[in-house]
């Protein structure tokens, strides 16, 4: 049915708007009022509210300059304006879009001028039509797409098959990163079958890659588990989906991926659950520590994104009713705006700006070296689909975003001579992981196991617990985001929770377990940081300003058997042979914070000094610990590290020293006279 829009939005073209201020109603009132009954306004109205303060919205309908409004010669203007922003399909990180302002975006002049209030709508247009010239179609024009479950809810298959097809024949670096003759494929694939084939003669089946002729391209899916995986590869079932895989018996997120991968005009796909066979340990090793080659060799990684748990699927995209946005209005596109010339193009759409987020597959720990790793990626996010590729990121809204930097991809084509860069990748990646959650625990390690490999590999470092022996100075001087950054935006950190599912000895589902030693990032769960900035990197390199070594006359901060591998999927004790400066003290006050960035810390004064009496006592540094909420230790120790900061230790009743926090250095001169011991960190 068609909506109902008032004679002004009936007649408006984007054309008319673009680049230009057009007087949409005389004032914020007017715009009320036609809200109650044209859908176009009342789109308007609602953005209106969900983005400006109800503040500046009461001063509009006054007439009244809003309190933060900037003055100048046009505040006296009260009407509201559109102005249209277009960009050329393919050369914008912003979408096609609309602005509405209270008060002129751009004064006759030709200067901008500071609207009282401002927001925006988002442009899109419907698919080409098969058969139709794109230069006389709004699609053939803007860039944008929109797709859910009441609106062309199958673009998904021609966005994907348009980027995909792209990314092979334009993008040089992408085919560089894994040319076709040079892949290798996983242990075992889903054999979608053959697609020349009828779909009632198709068989689909797991295959062994060593069985096929010659290595293939396929498909690997990212998605959360959940609660809905139903059939899964054991030792039992091998044998018969060697022979036929039930698609019946598949969870939605699994038969979904298949169909993407037929439409894709692939034949082999990989999902974990149905390729690597389960509860079987041996098997599960060795195909965790390949997820570099799995993934990395894919022709195509599909992450479910929006889907938080497989029996739900992704293909459907119920943004509309989940966000309870209300739905896109038609509006006349006009001719084309960069050369006002030819045919009206016919309709666009107005619609809210959707999010580019990823969904919950972004707080799952497993599926992050998933989307590391992959060289390109077709996400399903929780507003709309988008391509993730070396060369760029193209959403289904239109945008494209150059900037892969924040993917890390680089990471995997670093050469030697770029150790200090590898190393703040490292700790960026790990700020990234930190704060996702595991179901096991223990999987800590295996989750990133492919991209410490990566890493091992330029670095030629001992992997230690998750800290790389050529750094362990920094890497032992891990933070909580929430005790120093933020206690707004992070949460605390925690101990790690056994499984629900455990079958571990000794291990009580929901109760602390033990997965790492203390000293490591990984005894917590939660996010943490590192300072990676480069204009102080030499707090961590130059020797004069580090206070701790190893005892080993070889230079290895343990000496314990086996310890040093980067493949080595568990690592629940590793006790570190150092030589410090440590000096036992005692908690005296709290010192509260006076800003957001100022941290909250305990003031620490050396027992000894305390003990010389009150002339001579004076604090010595500024303790945080790592669980504010345990009962404090009943020793407590500053282990200097570096010149400004240091390690919060407590020792047991056999010596051997324990992580509890860290510590930044108020008297540096009470260090100075102490002097080094042996300390045994477990």
């Amino acid at each position: 049915m068609a909506p109902t829009l008032c004679s002004k939005c009936s007649t408006l073209r984007f054309y008319d708007l673009f680049d230009d201020d057009v007087v949409f109603h005389p004032d914020l009132n007017s715009l009320v009022q036609s809200a109650k009954k044209c859908e176009s306004c009342s789109l308007w109205w609602t953005q209106v509210q969900r983005t400006c303060t109800k503040e500046d919205i009461a001063a509009c309908l006054a007439k009244k300059l809003p309190a933060n409004a900037v003055r100048s010669s046009d505040n006296g203007d009260f009407k509201i304006y559109l102005r249209g922003e277009w960009h050329p399909a393919g050369t914008a990180s912003v979408p096609d879009q609309i602005w509405l302002s209270c008060g002129v975006v751009v004064s006759a002049v030709g200067h901008d001028a500071p609207p009282k209030l401002q927001t925006n709508l988002v442009v899109f247009a419907d698919p080409v039509a098969a058969g139709a010239d794109p230069a006389t179609t709004a699609g053939g024009l803007f860039a944008g797409r929109y797709s859910t479950s009441a609106v062309h809810p199958e673009y998904h298959a021609t966005f994907a098959k348009n980027t995909l097809a792209n990314c092979r024949t334009g993008h040089g670096v992408c085919n560089q990163a894994c040319p076709p003759g040079t892949r290798q494929m996983p242990t075992r694939v889903i054999d979608v079958g053959d697609q020349t084939l009828p779909a009632a003669k198709r068989v689909t089946r797991i295959v062994l890659a060593k069985d096929l002729k010659q290595p293939q391209p396929y498909t690997a899916l990212s998605y959360c588990w959940g609660s809905g995986t139903q059939a899964m590869l054991n030792d039992t079932n091998l044998a018969d989906f060697l022979k036929l895989l039930p698609e019946s018996r598949l969870s939605k997120t699994h038969t979904e991926a298949i169909d993407l991968t037929r439409l894709l005009g692939i034949r082999y796909l990989w999902i974990d659950a149905l390729c690597i066979i389960q509860k079987n340990q041996k098997d599960w090793e060795a195909e965790s520590k390949r997820m570099s080659s799995v993934y990395g060799n894919a022709e195509l990684t599909i992450i479910a994104g929006r889907s938080p748990d497989s029996g739900l699927g992704f293909l459907t995209n119920n943004y509309l009713t989940t966000k309870k946005h209300p739905k896109p209005v038609p509006m006349r596109a006009g001719p084309n705006p960069h050369i006002g010339e030819g045919p009206d193009l016919g309709t666009v759409h107005l619609t809210m700006q959707r999010a580019k987020s990823v969904g919950p597959v972004d707080t799952r720990g497993w599926c992050f070296q998933e989307a590391l790793l992959s060289n390109r990626a077709l996400v399903f996010g929780e507003d709309q689909v988008f391509y993730q590729c070396r060369h760029h990121t193209r959403y289904e809204d239109g945008c494209v975003d150059v900037d892969t930097s924040k993917r890390g991809q680089a990471l995997t084509s670093l050469h030697p001579g770029t150790k200090p860069e590898v190393l703040r990748r490292w700790y960026q990646m790990l700020v990234s992981f930190t704060p996702r959650a595991l179901t096991e625990p223990h999987d800590i390690f295996a989750c990133i196991v492919s991209v410490a490999l990566i890493t091992h590999g330029v670095l030629k470092s001992r992997y230690l617990a998750g800290l790389w022996e050529c750094d362990m100075p920094r890497g032992l001087l891990w933070k909580s985001r929430w005790s120093y950054v933020s206690r707004k935006h992070f949460r605390p950190i925690e101990k790690p929770l056994a499984s629900p599912f455990t079958e571990r000895p000794g291990e009580v589902p929901g109760k602390p377990v033990v997965r790492a030693p203390s000293w490591s990032w990984a005894y917590v769960t939660g996010p943490v940081f590192w300072d990676t900035n480069p204009r102080i990197e030499s707090r961590w390199i130059d020797a004069k300003n580090i206070c701790i070594r190893p005892r080993d006359s070889k230079g290895l901060w343990t000496n314990q058997s086996g310890a040093g591998n980067p493949d080595v999927l568990f690592m629940p004790a590793l006790e570190l042979q150092i030589f410090g400066k440590a000096v036992e003290v005692r908690c005296t006050k709290v010192m509260k914070k006076h800003t957001p960035l100022t941290p909250e810390g305990i003031m620490l004064e050396s027992v000894k000094s305390a003990s010389s009496g009150p002339a001579n006592s004076s604090y010595i540094a500024l303790g945080y610990f790592d669980f504010p909420s345990d009962p404090m230790p009943a020793n407590i120790w500053c282990l200097l590290v570096v010149a400004h900061e240091g390690l919060l230790l407590t020792r047991d009743g056999k010596g051997k020293f324990h992580r509890v926090g860290w510590f930044a250095v108020q008297d540096g001169k009470q260090f100075e006279a102490v002097k080094e011991t042996a300390v045994d960190l477990v």
